[in-house]
């Protein structure tokens, strides 16, 4: 994990803001850091408290910081009140997503309400965060392919056919759906159905606004929950 040669990502070397993270320094954090320092030029860094982050100045709102907090041994609900009550600040003006989150953590549609950005669980490699890192400097949401497919291995909640908003969409936004479920990108889903990747920005959008979401993860983990 903590290999010199350089990531095959192109938008990694663009990552050259600061990336911070919240908790105790643990060696598995120290080993995150030399790789990220050796594949970007960005620096990161580590702080137990959420105080200790200096909050940016007026000129520097537009500046992009990642902002990880280590949820390692959190429940759910002390994540919830921990970002509600301490991390608010930081919610509206960086990027801040979750770091070693248990592998049973379900609660993604909550936690992207109150903000957070980004999930990261104990068991992601370096490489698969540095990954997760570029999405979100390309200001998309981050959640793993194989999470969202655990996701929607677990038995669903269902609701009566007439309450069920998919009934709305068409036969063609469902496919598009269901692979959005599965984690793959636009190219990848356009590839699949033969369609252009412009056809499914428009299918996505309108399946967000049928299904009153406020994103793509939201919908794809919608889907996962709820579609077969």
């Amino acid at each position: 994990m903590g290999s010199n040669r350089r990531h095959d990502c192109d938008q990694c070397i663009y990552i050259d803001r600061p990336i911070l993270v919240v908790g105790s320094r643990r060696f598995s954090t120290e080993v995150l850091a030399n790789y990220i320092c050796s594949n970007t030029p960005a620096k990161l860094g580590v702080v137990e408290r959420i105080d200790e982050i200096k909050t940016k100045a007026a000129d520097q709102q537009d500046d992009w910081r990642l902002i990880f907090i280590d949820c390692l041994g959190l429940s759910n609900a002390e994540i919830v009140s921990f970002l509600k009550m301490d991390a608010s600040g930081l919610l509206t003006s960086d990027i801040v997503a979750l770091l070693n989150l248990s592998s049973e953590e379900t609660g993604f549609t909550e936690l992207i309400d109150i903000g957070v950005r980004g999930f990261f669980f104990e068991n992601d490699s370096a490489e698969l965060i540095l990954k997760g890192i570029c999405a979100l400097k390309n200001g998309e949401l981050w959640i793993s392919r194989a999470t969202l497919l655990q996701y929607a291995s677990q038995k669903p909640r269902r609701v009566a056919l007439d309450e069920h908003p998919a009934i709305l969409l068409t036969t063609r936004e469902r496919e598009v759906l269901h692979l959005l479920s599965t984690g793959l990108s636009n190219n990848e889903i356009a590839g699949q159905l033969f369609i252009s990747n412009h056809t499914v920005k428009s299918h996505i959008y309108k399946i967000i606004r049928k299904l009153k979401v406020d994103n793509r993860l939201q919908a794809a983990l919608w889907a996962a929950k709820y579609m077969q």
